[in-house]
């Protein structure tokens, strides 16, 4: 009796996952030298999605992924290619570009070769005769090649913004200091006590690590569940979805093969593994391969609980996605937005300032009041601090204080453009002392016919009920991480007559600024509502 209450036991545990099988299968993270590694679950997590690979075997023929060998260009420009899809964009070549045409010391044979012909399109390394593939790269170095991959595929990735301050920041470019704020700030780099270690070389473990920090950036998650993605033929889709698999359930997806193929697949226990019964994310990885439109539907049940024919029975949870696949729109040639760059430095104070300005197939009335708008409000800006940093420095002066100098930045991001519309924003950040800055987002949606910004109400026929649908579609969102919201009066009381929002593809995105809606650690908050939720209205 013993004997058969074992054995049920064991079948029990075997079918909820909890003992591995005795032949358990390799899979591509399996290596002989991360087992207790502190970065094991990243490693074997980029592994099975195809982003990273191993180093070979060693001698007694066990796949090695060398953790702690420095990565050198060569494997960052691959590991760069995987995870952005780097590409021509909107260039044209009258033949196939080469790396040799931009580097005198890279085999236009070499495993690497491809990928550093991408970078170079793409302007993610520095410009050079040599490449110099087999040298270590720097964390700095690192980070600048992700900001600059990021700005190439006009990635809009959201983040806390403040400006971090490490003692090793001194003698840094703008623009590795703005790389280095970038990392900083979406974790993907996090400097250690007062340092960031700008130079320092980064092991495999440890770009394993950051990298699996990019896959949870730039994937869909839950919060999609309902709404539309969009792709190009050869792209990819990186899809997590909550998970425990100490439960039973199991994630079981649907889809239509010739539209696309799973090329990885990985599940991650969240934290140190070391809490029994801590779930995690199950994180699946699609390629497209055919312009089209397909549904990518997701079920959570026990696989030994199949739903019959006919029964309401359903699985506790379902993920639904429309992925649209479709070659990338160029941009329109009637209109085109360009940058104005104003950079001063004082004792009291530094800006640096990106302004949009539009030109092109326009009315010159119309070009002169947009262009007008983007640079009075940037320059009204300025001159508020500049009068604020005045004050202060007096005050600092004659108190005999020490004067921390303000900061001004401004960074735009063009969302929408097509014949009628514009739409982009511009987050204006400043610091003026204290624990962080603050940065305030202001959004134009502009009518390219008057040059006038269109309030939300204007993109609505008379008469429909927007604010229901919307109210309802972000009340939806917030209630999948109800923590990081304000409740009660400070939360979400629905959208108002002025609400701030702008347009990106297939989507309206309304979005609350700082302490709207939520605490500052939580960022600006944005609500992407697909189009097609709004019926065309």
């Amino acid at each position: 009796m013993k004997r058969l209450i074992s054995c049920t036991m064991i079948l029990m545990l075997l079918a909820l996952g909890a003992v591995p099988a005795l032949a358990k299968q390799k899979l591509p993270g399996d290596f002989n030298d991360v087992q207790g590694h502190w970065a094991q679950k990243n490693i074997s997590a980029v592994c099975n999605l195809g982003l990273m690979s191993g180093m070979g075997v060693n001698e007694r023929g066990h796949k090695v992924f060398s953790p702690n060998s420095l990565v050198n260009r060569a494997q960052l420009a691959v590991m760069l290619q995987r995870i952005f899809e780097l590409d021509y964009g909107d260039k044209r070549f009258v033949k196939q570009p080469l790396a040799s045409d931009y580097y005198q010391d890279v085999d236009n044979q070499a495993w690497y070769a491809q990928a550093v012909t991408l970078a170079a399109i793409n302007e993610v390394f520095d410009s050079n005769n040599n490449f110099y593939p087999q040298q270590a790269v720097t964390r700095i170095e690192v980070a600048r090649t992700i900001h600059r991959c990021v700005n190439a595929k006009g990635l809009n990735i959201p983040m806390i913004m403040l400006m971090p301050y490490y003692q090793d920041m001194e003698g840094l470019s703008q623009e590795d200091t703005n790389a280095l704020v970038f990392a900083s700030n979406t974790s993907l780099m996090k400097g250690d006590g007062q340092y960031w270690r700008p130079y320092d070389n980064i092991t495999r473990a440890e770009l394993a690590t950051l990298i699996n920090g990019l896959v949870r950036l730039l994937g869909v998650d839950e919060s999609y569940d309902g709404q539309e993605y969009r792709l190009a033929p050869g792209n990819s889709l990186t899809l997590m979805l909550n998970s425990n698999p100490t439960t039973g359930y199991r994630w079981t997806a649907a889809y239509d093969d010739k539209m696309l193929t799973l090329t990885g697949k990985v599940y991650q226990q969240a934290g140190n593994g070391n809490l029994l019964g801590q779930g995690g994310k199950d994180i699946w990885r699609f390629q497209a391969l055919q312009a089209g439109t397909t549904e990518l539907k997701i079920t959570y049940s026990r696989p030994w609980e199949p739903i019959p024919p006919g029964e309401s029975v359903q699985p506790i949870k379902t993920f639904t996605l429309k992925v649209v696949i479709t070659p990338g729109q160029s941009e329109t040639g009637a209109v085109k937005v360009t940058n104005l760059v104003i950079k001063e430095k004082s004792d009291i104070m530094e800006t640096d300032l990106n302004i949009p300005v539009v030109s092109g197939q326009l009315d010159s009335g119309v070009l002169a009041a947009i262009n007008k708008r983007f640079e009075g409000d940037a320059m009204e800006f300025k001159k508020t601090l500049e009068a604020e940093v005045k004050d202060y420095a007096a005050d600092c002066e004659a108190a005999g204080y020490p004067i921390r100098p303000y900061e001004l930045f401004t960074r735009y991001k063009q969302c929408s453009l097509n014949d009628d519309i514009l739409s982009l924003y511009v987050d204006y950040y400043q610091y003026t002392g204290g624990a962080h800055g603050m940065t305030a987002r202001m959004a134009y949606n502009i009518d390219l016919k008057t040059g006038k910004l269109l309030p939300l109400a204007e993109l609505f026929k008379p008469g429909y009920e927007y604010k229901t649908v919307i109210d309802k579609e972000i009340n939806r969102q917030i209630a999948l991480d109800p923590e990081s919201y304000f409740e009660g009066d400070m939360g979400f009381q629905g959208i108002v007559e002025e609400q701030n929002y702008y347009l990106d593809g297939e989507n309206l995105v309304i979005y609350f600024n700082q302490y709207e809606i939520a605490p500052y650690a939580a960022g600006i908050r944005e609500f992407k509502i697909p189009l097609t939720l709004l019926g065309g209205k």
